[in-house]
């Protein structure tokens, strides 16, 4: 009889700790974000996924995005102690219609998640024809946790 008991008490045991475990890992804490710049022309002609932790950073990217731009986006005052700057730069396209943006940023398995989506133009949609570079920039909070690029699927 004891050991039908203990035996029961492990078995229940270690049932909770593997429904505990799995637990821990389905759960997902939604980070705050602010959209710094959002636009078409974005001066990279490759894909890109910056984490910008300095001032020197910050400044070429808005450098590079201001290089042809009339007027100029304003560096924003960020205060680099307290928050990140992340920067997805879509590469250039041979058209209008292309997009990118930040939907959600998340931290699941120790790991912070900025999910994204792109946008493309579909067939018989009305674009211009020039070339592109689509972007957007966001600040997080600070974190010293690696930070993953994750697309959208549908």
């Amino acid at each position: 009889m004891i050991r039908l008991l203990a035996s029961c008490i492990l078995l229940l045991s270690s049932c909770n700790a593997a429904h505990n475990k799995a637990s821990k890992q389905l759960i997902q804490e939604t980070i705050p974000f602010q959209i710094l710049a959002q636009d078409t022309y974005g001066g990279y002609t490759d894909s890109k996924f910056l984490v910008i932790e300095d001032n020197k950073s910050l400044t070429e990217v808005f450098n590079l995005l201001n290089k042809s731009r009339s007027p100029e986006l304003e560096i924003p005052a960020i205060n680099l102690k307290k928050e990140t700057v992340i920067a997805l730069f879509l590469g250039e396209k041979t058209s209008g219609g292309y997009a990118i943006t930040v939907k959600q940023v998340l931290v699941k398995s120790n790991k912070i998640y900025i999910v994204y989506n792109v946008e493309s133009p579909k067939g018989g949609d009305i674009v211009t024809s020039v070339m592109t570079q689509p972007f957007s920039i966001i600040k997080i909070p600070k974190t010293a946790k690696e930070i993953v690029f994750e697309k959208m699927n549908y």
